[in-house]
Order: structure tokens, then C-alpha cells, then sequence
């Protein structure tokens, strides 16, 4: 071999070797340096040794956004992309409640079966050790909503084997889980199960009025946080002759927002905060029930009331304010029936408001494993349209369908109303 590769050569094979070495080890952030986060009872959360509220929202888009409106948590509900969210959000001043996904009690897993949930805890272990390190990780959702009715008690025990594990190879970050509201069953669960849980993650969303009351009826004296809450959810709203929810509009969810934060958030105690759900869009029910965000992005009232809860203080310009749809029937109507329908908007700047008026498929075609997408509008059903008025035909096809009004004011902002309508 010539004198002059040997080295080359043993730089290579020091190179391999390092490479090699890299990739036997989990891909951990040891560099960095987590901030320590505390829960009791007596203190509520304390981040650095100092006292945190959060102040979040669901979801791990537009962070730029959300941060400027006062926020400085966010919500996930998986590890898929934690990489980056968690950068993002250090780099915005945020923190991140990591969400790790469980298997719900299903053919295919069964929190009974003891090589089962040893499988799972390996996967958990090795979500908790790649991100444990990062300063802007807040604390680790074990589960979403995955109790069932809360009489599993093989899940709140492996729930509590969780909490263990990532105690001791975490001890910088507390655990919590969220529920589908805390009935008694899932009180009995948890205080009998899981006392290695640091607090409790509670999604409500109509029953957010009586949730302080009701904890304490049940027994609940640990600590707890909002993990998802909003406007009233489909499940809770008054129906139409067909069984379709009427949702509230922008203006009304805005209200209801701001007397759940000041009845149930801000008065803290055992309260740790609360995110809101959901930042961004998503069709849930319709095209406009929970997203804080349009489909084409503009912000809608119930972030106007977010803002000024996280900051103190008003935002500029807000957005307008709306009323319910009138003249659409609660009956179903015949095919291509006319319908003369009205709302009226107003703009607190006095900006120049435009109106556009839609008719969409109810339940539209869903993929597997997807979001569902925005629906197309239904065509030819628009005759006129003069702002707040407008003039439909129904379609001629009979089904589902869910006339919408989008008021913009032309700087970023929006209003919605909605109306099922249904076509035999």
C-alpha cells in the first residue's frame, strides 16, 4: 500500500467506526439540557424552579402565530415530528406537551396480555429516550382518550407501569393522560391504579361549566389541566328532525369561551391550564366546528378571546362578530325547493365585510388514515347572493347537507354560521 493513503485510510475506518457506533445508539439530544419541571398539589407546575401556567393549544402548525397571541404551550397527541415541533417551539419561547399514542382495548390488543404491554412499554421507553433531554419539552401525555369506560383495570395499571418507567429514565418531566371527561369510573381507576401519574389531562367540552364542581363531588384532589376544551361538541348540541347537530356560530363559541376560561381555567388552584382544541383547521363534524383557524386560515372570534385571557390584553383589530343563519328549515325539504336565507355581521373596526355563502355534502368522503379534506361545493345551488341574504335552490339529489356563511373582514379575520339541511 503507498505510504501516502495510510492515513486517508485510517481516517476512514475511524470515521466508519464512529458512524457505526452513532447508529447502535438511539438517536437522544444528550446535548442539550431539559428544564426540570415540578407538580404538587401545594405549588401547581413550576418549570426552572419557577411557577407555569399553561397557556396552549392543540396542535403544532403556525407557531409563530399562536406564540404572538400569548400562548406558550402547545399540544400534540403523538411523537410523529416532535423533532421539529419541539424546535420550534424553543425558538418561540414554548414548550411542548409531548403526546404519546396507546392502543386502545381493541381485537388486536388487549391490556390483559402481560407480552403485550411489555411491547409496549419498550416503544414508549424509546419515544421517552430520543426527546427527554430537549429544553422545551414540558411533560408526556400517556394516552388520549384510550380508557374506554374507565372499569379496564389492567389499562390504568399498565398506565401506572408507564408512568414508572418514564420516571426513572425522565425524572425532568411529570406525566399525565387525558380522558374523555372524568366520570366516577375513571376517578375509581386512577386514584386506585396510578399513583405515579403526576396530574390528570381532562378533554370536555359543553360540561367545562360544571368541571370544577363535579371534581369535587367525585373526589379528585390532585392536580389537572384542560387538555382539550372549546366550543360545545356535535355530540352535545341540539338536533334537527334528521339527527343533525346545529352548531354554534364563531360569535357564540366566542362567548362560551371566554365564561369556561374564567369559570374554570384562570381560577387556577389544582387547575395546571389548558389547551385549547384545536389550533388550526379540521373538518369535525363540519367544515368550521372546532378549528380556531379557517380552511384558508384566517382566525375566527374564540381567538380574539384566547389572546386577550393569555395576554391581558385585546387584540388591534378583531374579528367580526355574527348571527345564526335564519330561514334555514329543521325539516327535511324537497329536492330543489327554494330557500331565502338571512344572517347579519358587524365588523368592531368598521372594516368592509364580504359574504360568501355555501352549500356543503354533510358527511363528504373520508380516506382511511387521512384528514378529511375540505369538501367541494355543491354546484348550481347558489341562484343569488347579496351579502347577508341569499337565494338556494336545494339540490336536486336527495341527502345531507350543511349550508355555511364565511363573513371576512380583509385582515385575516372571519366569522361563521351554519345550518344542516337535509334533502328527501
Amino acid at each position: 500500500m503507498p505510504q501516502f493513503l495510510l492515513p486517508s485510510l485510517i481516517g476512514f475506518l475511524l470515521a466508519s467506526a464512529h458512524f457505526l457506533q452513532a447508529e447502535a445508539v438511539p438517536t437522544e439530544r444528550v446535548a442539550q439540557a431539559a428544564v426540570p419541571v415540578t407538580v404538587s398539589v401545594k405549588d401547581g407546575m413550576r418549570r426552572g424552579g419557577k411557577p407555569y401556567f399553561v397557556k396552549g393549544a392543540g396542535g403544532d402548525t403556525r407557531l409563530d402565530q399562536l406564540a404572538g397571541l400569548g400562548a406558550n404551550s402547545i399540544r400534540t397527541w403523538s411523537t410523529g415530528g416532535l423533532d421539529a415541533t419541539l424546535d420550534k417551539a424553543q425558538s418561540l419561547g414554548m414548550t411542548v406537551s409531548a403526546g404519546i399514542w396507546l392502543e386502545s382495548e381493541c381485537s388486536w390488543f388487549s391490556y390483559a396480555k402481560p407480552e403485550q404491554c411489555a411491547k409496549q412499554l419498550e416503544r414508549v421507553k424509546a419515544e421517552v429516550l430520543k426527546h427527554r433531554h430537549h429544553p422545551a419539552l414540558l411533560a408526556w401525555g400517556i394516552g388520549n382518550e384510550a380508557e374506554g369506560d374507565g372499569n379496564n383495570a389492567d389499562y390504568w395499571k399498565q398506565l401506572d407501569r408507564l408512568a414508572v418507567m418514564i420516571h426513572e429514565i425522565d425524572p425532568a418531566h411529570p406525566t399525565f393522560t387525558a380522558v374523555a371527561g372524568l366520570a366516577p369510573a375513571k376517578v375509581k381507576g386512577l386514584n386506585e391504579h396510578t399513583p405515579h401519574l403526576d396530574y390528570v389531562g381532562v378533554n370536555t367540552y359543553g360540561g367545562v361549566f360544571s368541571l370544577r364542581p363535579h371534581l369535587e363531588k367525585v373526589g379528585w384532589t390532585r392536580p389537572w389541566l384542560l387538555t382539550e376544551w372549546g366550543p360545545s361538541g356535535f355530540w352535545e348540541r341540539p338536533k334537527t328532525s334528521s339527527g343533525a347537530p346545529i352548531e354554534q356560530t364563531s360569535t357564540e363559541k366566542a362567548r362560551m369561551m371566554s365564561r369556561a376560561y374564567d369559570e374554570a381555567i384562570s381560577k387556577g388552584g389544582a387547575c395546571l391550564g389548558s389547551y385549547a382544541f384545536v389550533w388550526g383547521w379540521k373538518f369535525e363534524a363540519s367544515a368550521t366546528w372546532f378549528g380556531l383557524l379557517t380552511d384558508d386560515g384566517l382566525t375566527t372570534e374564540p381567538v380574539d378571546v384566547l389572546q386577550e385571557k393569555w395576554s391581558g390584553k385585546p387584540p388591534l383589530n378583531r374579528a367580526p362578530t355574527i348571527q345564526p343563519l335564519k330561514g334555514v328549515p329543521t325539516q327535511a325539504i324537497a329536492p330543489e325547493s327554494p330557500l331565502h336565507v338571512e344572517s347579519s355581521a358587524t365588523d368592531p373596526e368598521g372594516d368592509p365585510l364580504t359574504w360568501r355563502w355555501t352549500l356543503l355534502p354533510e358527511k363528504p368522503h373520508a380516506v382511511e388514515g387521512k384528514p378529511i379534506a375540505m369538501p367541494k361545493p355543491i354546484q348550481g345551488v347558489v341562484v343569488t347572493q347579496l351579502d347577508s341574504a341569499a337565494e338556494f335552490k336545494a339540490p336536486a339529489k336527495p341527502g345531507s347537507y350543511r349550508l355555511y356563511l364565511w363573513v371576512r373582514d380583509g385582515k385575516g379575520h372571519a366569522a361563521t354560521a351554519t345550518a344542516p339541511l337535509e334533502v328527501r
